[in-house]
């Protein structure tokens, strides 16, 4: 009886460990079909920056990018390691995600655009500069 409970237990704990995920860092995200990115964005400058998040020190990747005719600094959402990032300069499509304000104030700070990447890898970043 012992050895059947034993047996039952490793064999769960080896089913458990499986299902563990390891995230040395997650793959960006593919474009889906059928999305629309219609607003041309232009990566002037790119800048790697090492922040403390908390619990440790990481990369985090800056961007200097026309949007709009606006010139800003987007900062690459947390979580994505930096590495994985096939960052070039030049025009990519792009879409906005997601807008704090509301229509009557006029600042693009805090906005989250999805754009896409050559190979349809989606990159996402968020506003947090605005460049003269």
């Amino acid at each position: 009886m012992r050895s059947v409970f034993i047996a039952l237990a490793l064999c769960f704990c080896s089913l458990a460990m499986h299902g563990q995920k390891t995230r040395m860092g997650q793959d960006l995200p593919l474009a889906r079909t059928g999305v629309n990115y219609p607003i041309k964005v232009h990566l002037s400058a790119i800048h790697y920056r090492t922040e403390y998040d908390g619990t440790g020190f990481g990369g985090i990747i800056y961007t200097d990018t026309v949007i709009n005719g606006k010139k800003v600094e987007l900062e690459g959402i947390s979580g994505v390691s930096s590495r994985l990032y096939k960052l070039s300069l030049g025009d990519y499509q792009a879409r906005l995600l997601k807008d704090p304000h509301n229509r009557f104030v006029d600042t693009p700070l805090f906005q989250v655009w999805e754009i896409v990447l050559p190979d349809r890898t989606v990159w996402r970043g968020t506003v947090t500069g605005i460049v003269e």
